[in-house]
């Protein structure tokens, strides 16, 4: 029975894993409230189309940042490691990591004085003192020990390119002129306000920041539109979806559903790897779909880290901290929304501590039973619906409806090891949900391939992920590149974002 029992968990965790590859996790444990450098929101990774030749991996963190936000607006993190680690076949072992490590240069100055000109260290923006953001890239290569856990291991380590500038923040005109030097600056006394109403920053000036590295991959990091759409405002409302996410019942709050990371950037990560870095003979029956064999299967998750111990330092300008210890993993991605929606609060923190390769055994019993199905049926959705009681008895668990889906109908181990939270992709054909996870990809340029929030939302509290629960909005508020690095352009911080005149003002709470 006990036998019976971890396999029904480990299977289990396997099939809530499925539903939430192309949802996020932003803020979504209490540890990354305070620390939101180490907070992973969206993990990418998918081949590139026919030939595979490239694996593309995208990591997005640090969230919800207003454009027009702060004097400093948003800084690469330093003292950071931002990894994304690869397994082969049915191991969830890394066998390699890209490694990437920001360092942000800020020079001291003496006290101002009348005499000083316009840049350095006094002043109060950053653009303007002179400082530099520049990031390193790394490609870890680890042995197959079946005996070692997913620890630390750099005896196989080759820069691949350092000292690579980060895409700068798109401020808005006056910036793009005085700091970017992309137009001739014309001052207020010139009579013609177009330096300050008419933005320079686009995909072209982005474009210069992509630059190429030492295994002929690419590379691009800095502030990027948000790419996540989520109706967020009702789902954290205890799951409170509008009517026309819910067959047009009449007790559901009226539509419409709204996206509340429309407007917003976040800092991303974006990465192209030749798949011969991978897999150097090839990659096995490349262009023939096997779906017996396990052998050109990758596995990807994303994770951060820092050093264990921070000790306040008023010398370091940049960041008033110095780092010490060993590095310690504190946050990770890899089937997002995985910590947000299916992991219980009290173990979430656990679980950004904590590797895929323990998955099973740590929070299988947090999938067993979904929690949102219970909410589900507190809040009426069943009765409004009609749906039998038997129906909804089944629903609460044990669920292992989709344990094929996320093993992509392979042979893969229900175990811990093999099983747990990362994206699973197989190079040898066309990456499409839920073989990888794209960004971008769907039937507009500014649709992605699957909208998994309503897949989530049907699977879990209907178990049919085609129930079309939970639609909210299906669009992006910019169109992706059809390219690397496949991100839109960040929203300009001066024109664009959340800002209003308050006039007229808002009730405290609008009325239908």
């Amino acid at each position: 029975m006990k036998r019976l029992c971890k396999k029904l968990l480990a299977a289990t965790l396997l099939a809530a894993s499925a539903i939430t590859v192309q949802a996020s996790s932003h803020r979504e444990a209490l540890a990354v409230l305070n620390e939101p450098c180490a907070d992973n929101t969206d993990t990418y990774a998918w081949v590139s189309d026919r030939s595979h030749d490239k694996l593309y991996l995208i990591m997005n963190f640090n969230p919800l940042h207003e454009p027009g936000q702060g004097n400093q607006g948003l800084r690469a993190c330093n003292g950071y490691r931002y990894e994304f680690h690869i397994g082969i076949g049915t191991s969830l072992k890394s066998r390699l990591i890209y490694r990437v490590e920001f360092r942000n240069t800020l020079t001291p100055e003496a006290a101002p004085s009348a005499a000083d000109p316009l840049g350095g260290g006094n002043e109060l923006l950053w653009q303007l003192t002179g400082g530099t953001e520049t990031l390193k890239v790394s490609r870890i290569a680890r042995p197959d020990d079946r005996d070692r856990d997913d620890d630390d291991d750099d005896r196989q380590v080759t820069v691949l390119g350092t000292d690579i500038p980060v895409l700068p923040n798109n401020h808005g005109p006056q910036t793009d002129r005085l700091v970017y030097g992309l137009g001739a600056f014309a001052g207020y006394d010139s009579g013609n306000p177009t330096s300050r109403e008419v933005g320079l920053y686009d995909q072209p000036f982005v474009d210069t920041f992509i630059r190429t590295l030492a295994n002929g991959g690419r590379v691009i990091a800095g502030q990027f539109d948000d790419p996540y759409q989520l109706d967020e405002k009702g789902i954290f409302d205890l799951v409170n979806l509008n009517r026309d996410d819910l067959g047009g019942i009449p007790g559901a709050r009226r539509p419409p559903g709204e996206d509340v990371f429309t407007g917003f950037n976040v800092f991303s990560i974006a990465l192209e790897v030749p798949m011969a870095d991978i897999f150097p003979h090839g990659i096995p029956h490349n262009g023939v779909l096997d779906v017996n064999s396990t052998n050109s299967l990758l596995r990807v998750h994303s994770r951060i880290k820092r050093q264990e111990t921070q000790t306040v330092d008023a010398t370091n300008i940049i960041t008033g901290l110095r780092g010490s210890g060993r590095f310690v993993q504190v946050g990770r991605n890899g089937l997002p929304l995985f910590n947000a929606g299916l992991v219980g609060t009290q173990r979430q923190t656990r679980y950004l501590r904590s590797s895929p390769l323990h998955d099973v055994s740590n929070f299988g019993a947090d999938i067993l039973f979904p929690v949102l199905v219970r909410d589900a049926e507190a809040l009426g959705i069943y009765r409004a619906l009609g749906v039998p009681a038997a129906t909804v008895t089944a629903l609460k668990g044990p669920r292992l409806d989709i344990i094929t889906a996320i093993n992509l109908g392979r042979p893969i181990p229900v175990a811990d090891g093999s099983t747990g939270d990362v994206i699973t992709l197989d190079a040898a054909v066309d990456s499409s949900f839920p073989n990888g996870r794209r960004l971008g990809g769907g039937t507009a340029p500014n649709r992605h391939q699957v909208n998994v929030n309503t897949v989530l939302i049907s699977l879990i509290v209907a178990g049919n992920p085609a129930a079309g629960l939970a639609k909210g909005t299906e669009v992006n508020d910019k169109d992706f590149l059809p390219r690397f690095p496949f991100l839109a352009p960040a929203h300009q911080g001066l024109l664009q974002g959340h800002g209003g005149i308050n006039v007229p003002t808002v009730p405290n709470i609008p009325l239908p």
